[in-house]
C-alpha cells in the first residue's frame, strides 16, 4: 500500500464520520418535519431529498474506502 492510499484512506474514514453524522442530523430533521407538516409536504420532501443525497454521498465514499481496505 502506497503512502498515498494510506492517506486517502485516513480522509475517507473522516469523510464517513462526518457525512455519518449530517445524515443523522438530517434524519432527525426530518422526522421533524414529518411530525410537524406531514409526510407530503415541500418542507418533507426536501428534507428527504437531503437524506437521499447525503446517503448516496455516504455509500460512494464507503465504497471507496473498502476497495482500499480489502485485501487484494
Amino acid at each position: 500500500m502506497t503512502q498515498q492510499e494510506r492517506e486517502r484512506i485516513l480522509e475517507l474514514g473522516q469523510e464517513l464520520t462526518t457525512l455519518g453524522a449530517e445524515f443523522r442530523i438530517a434524519q432527525i430533521g426530518l422526522e421533524k418535519l414529518v411530525a410537524e407538516h406531514g409526510l407530503g409536504s415541500p418542507e418533507a420532501a426536501e428534507a428527504s431529498d437531503l437524506c437521499g443525497v447525503l446517503a448516496l454521498r455516504f455509500s460512494k465514499a464507503e465504497e471507496e474506502y473498502l476497495s482500499l481496505t480489502s485485501p487484494s
